[in-house]
């Protein structure tokens, strides 16, 4: 038993790592497209302007990508131990509360690159804590579909900087949905 715990933690941990890297590689080849399109036209331009939102799209397409991948994964497990329906006894939390998670979520989300047009921006996310406390399958609603995506890649990028505690019913761990409203500060 210990041996599949363990094998099950070692593929959680690895799923988790390439899910982040896919995002990074994302990251990396954005950065370095832009650069190269910077150093082929130091000055704006209308050309620069329309490959520079081309390069844009590519990492959105991307990012999206690499979140259809990790959904699949995270509807695997959530499979094996779906959420309860009933009102549980003791709601999920995370170990250093919500704000801290609110606060981790704020900062790994990256938009300066898609020069957002609002101030703020209000959504809510919904995701499953299963009965182990493997936070799962994020889903954003907002109104803005590229938004909502890069938010849902920050959940990826700080889920193993803390820890969930699974719901309970009874005293016993069950899996459950948790959602939490947002709302994302821009700076201009």
């Amino acid at each position: 038993m210990k041996k599949v715990l363990a094998s099950a933690f070692i593929f959680t941990f690895i799923l988790g790592s390439a899910q982040v890297s896919e995002f990074e590689r994302a990251d990396s080849r954005y950065e370095r497209k832009k650069t190269a399109l910077y150093n082929k036209y130091p000055k704006p331009n209308d050309l620069r302007t329309k490959k520079e939102w081309l390069l844009t799209e590519d990492k959105i397409t991307a990012y999206k990508t690499a979140l259809d991948k990790a959904s699949l994964e995270d509807q695997k497990m959530i499979t094996a131990d779906p959420p309860t329906k009933a009102k549980v006894s003791k709601e999920a939390e995370y170990d250093k509360g919500k704000a801290a998670f609110q606060k981790l979520l704020y900062e790994a989300v990256d938009l300066v690159f898609l020069n957002f047009s609002s101030d703020s921006y209000k959504a809510t996310l919904n995701f499953v804590v299963d009965s182990k406390g493997n936070a799962l399958n994020p889903n954003v609603k907002g109104n803005n579909e590229d938004v909502n995506a890069f938010i849902e890649a920050a959940f990826y990028r700080i889920k193993d900087k803390g820890k969930w505690k699974p719901a309970e019913d009874k005293g016993k761990p069950v899996s459950s949905s948790v959602s939490i409203p947002l709302v994302l500060s821009f700076k201009k």
